[in-house]
């Protein structure tokens, strides 16, 4: 009994590291095949959009090398096709594979690459992409650091659930990158007209399922607090939100609660995780996620709440602002260089200024003056200490010979 159990789990050690072993015994065979080396330092880029294929980019930009020492980089999982290997001007480079078509191989073999340009191989990623419950996702786990860059009609994406802007980056860095990436297949927003006393204001919904019976609610008494809710029910078990609110009349920062059915409380236990972004003095956009069918209750801040979160944004802008001065003057102001025309109109300008205030008057000819002393100077010191070596080169170079004779 005790030597199947032995052998039991042997063999399932071996054939746990026996693929590992014989991939590294592959590509050591391979690299003294080619007489090659394995590229450690590139750029990956992910070139994705609202369809399933990726298109992969290897970026490397230091180094050159001849065809007698080429250089290996390892083909990202997945099926691949349509190889090209270009420099930065477009111009195409040689290449080869391990096996006898791309399509095969792990490895694509680079054999040139000029040392002045970089050199960048892409090829395409097969059903990279996975479009889920009206959302395109792919889970992104790798040791080493990723770029990804989006299509341009794309606006927004989602990383581990948190929404990111993208209408003017087009892209994300992704450090030692572990991340779920996603976004919306279809991004129609619809709005909500709600009633409030004689007045009425709009919301914005954008979801990758249905919303149903949206309510706002004036002075509600599901918490100890009065102030104002936005509920709806959802009944999808992954459902992904973004809400524009106008702060005019429902007022941020808000918390969100999501409840089971017939559940009408509303206490930490359900309290959600939600992100408030973009806001500027009329709206503020919220996002969050649900896991299963119920209500999301949106709750409003009262006044004291909002002015206190209103204050802590300007603070925090302010010494932003005043960092940002106190870096700028550290750098000093710059000036035109003497004997250009910028230069003599400032130099009018401050020789006006000192005839009104009575301040000394800035002269770009006497700093010339001074300057071209200067360097008169500095010449004369360079050239004695010159000679002062080379008398000194000749007298050792003399006491070495005698010493020798």
């Amino acid at each position: 009994m005790e030597k199947k159990v032995s052998f039991i789990i042997v063999s399932i050690v071996m054939i746990s590291i026996s693929p590992q072993i014989f991939a590294e015994e592959s590509l050591d065979a391979l690299l003294e095949e080619k007489n090659g080396v394995l590229v450690e330092q590139q750029e990956i880029i992910f070139e994705v959009g609202k369809h399933s294929d990726a298109r992969v980019k290897h970026v490397i930009e230091t180094g050159g090398w001849n065809a007698d020492r080429p250089r290996l980089i390892e083909i990202l999982p997945g099926m691949h096709s349509d190889l090209i290997v270009l420099d930065e001007d477009g111009d195409r480079l040689s290449f080869t594979h391990d096996e006898e078509t791309f399509e095969e191989s792990k490895y694509i073999i680079l054999n040139q690459k000029n040392g002045n340009y970089d050199l960048i191989a892409e090829y395409n990623l097969d059903n990279f992409m996975e479009l889920k419950d009206g959302l395109w996702l792919k889970q992104l786990n790798y040791n080493f650091d990723v770029t990804v860059m989006l299509e341009e009609d794309m606006e927004l994406i989602f990383t581990n659930s948190r929404p990111i802007d993208v209408s003017d980056a087009k892209g994300i860095n992704c450090i030692g990158c572990n991340m779920t990436l996603e976004y919306f297949e279809d991004e129609k927003i619809f709005t909500k007209e709600i009633s409030l006393d004689e007045n009425k204001f709009e919301v914005e919904f954008l979801s990758n399922e249905e919303i149903f019976n949206i309510e706002f609610i004036e002075g509600g008494n599901q918490i100890e607090r009065v102030t104002q809710l936005l509920n709806f029910d959802v009944k999808d078990k992954n459902q992904l939100y973004v809400l524009k609110i106008p702060l005019e009349n429902f007022l941020n920062p808000y918390e969100v609660y999501f409840t089971e059915e017939e559940d009408t409380s509303l206490d930490q236990l359900d309290k959600i995780r939600k992100t408030e972004f973009s806001q500027d003095e009329t709206h503020v956009s919220i996002s969050f996620r649900t896991f299963g069918e119920g209500t999301v209750s949106i709750v409003g801040a009262t006044p004291e709440e909002h002015q206190k979160s209103l204050e802590r944004i300007e603070s925090i802008k302010a010494k932003e602002v005043t960092t940002q001065k106190v870096e700028e003057e550290k750098k000093g102001v710059p000036l035109p260089i003497p004997g250009t025309k910028a230069a003599s109109e400032l130099a009018a300008e401050y020789s006006q200024t000192s005839e009104e205030e009575k301040v000394p008057k800035l002269s770009f000819a006497d700093e010339l003056k001074k300057g071209q002393t200067q360097n008169s100077d500095n010449i004369m010191t360079i050239v004695g200490i010159i000679v002062g070596l080379i008398i000194v080169g000749i007298i050792s170079g003399v006491i070495f010979k005698l010493k020798k004779n």
